[in-house]
């Protein structure tokens, strides 16, 4: 029966690879020794060249924390953007449009930066800077004296609730 061993935790690995390395070193046949934990015969031989390795021994086997690949843009740079956004309007930076947006936000980073990111990318970044979406405060100014707010009563006329419920989202960031 071949064993997974993708599918297993990498505590249960780590062991398995001491416990073959010992296994070995007490004169039994690496074969034998991959053959009664399920894995294939090659795999062995490269858990023996760690483990044989120069003055690491065992701790050669441990598990260790896998890379992932390196942001685009440094925690520097990061700031820096943050910098940008906080307390400005997307005018100020010579870009279209009143309220920030991750598409608004790109093409500052692009610009700058010269650094090509996804529209996830940049959400994750604001996520990552504390900047969340949010819906501006939407207030219906109406254009017929006689469709204003009665103030005594806090009503709205029709034409004032049509106009808030239809209003389009904006995002805010910051």
């Amino acid at each position: 029966m071949k064993r997974d061993g993708r599918k297993l935790d990498h505590r249960t690995l780590e062991a398995i690879r001491k416990m073959a390395a010992e296994r070995v070193r007490e004169e039994e046949k690496p074969c034998q020794v991959t053959a009664s934990h399920g894995f294939c015969r090659p795999l062995i031989y490269r858990w023996l060249k760690a483990a044989n390795g120069r003055g690491r021994g065992l701790c050669a086997l441990a598990s260790h924390k896998g890379t992932s690949r390196p942001r685009k843009l440094t925690s520097r740079q990061e700031q820096q953007v943050f910098r940008w956004i906080n307390g400005k309007n997307p005018m100020q930076c010579q870009l279209d449009g009143v309220l920030w947006s991750r598409a608004i936000v790109r093409e500052l980073i692009q610009r700058k930066f010269g650094v090509g990111l996804s529209l996830a990318s940049v959400g994750a970044l604001l996520a990552r800077l504390g900047l969340t979406a949010q819906n501006p405060l939407q207030r219906a100014y109406p254009r017929k004296p006689g469709s204003n707010r009665n103030l005594e009563t806090g009503d709205l006329s029709c034409d004032c609730a049509r106009s808030q419920a239809n209003a389009s989202r904006h995002l805010l960031l910051g």
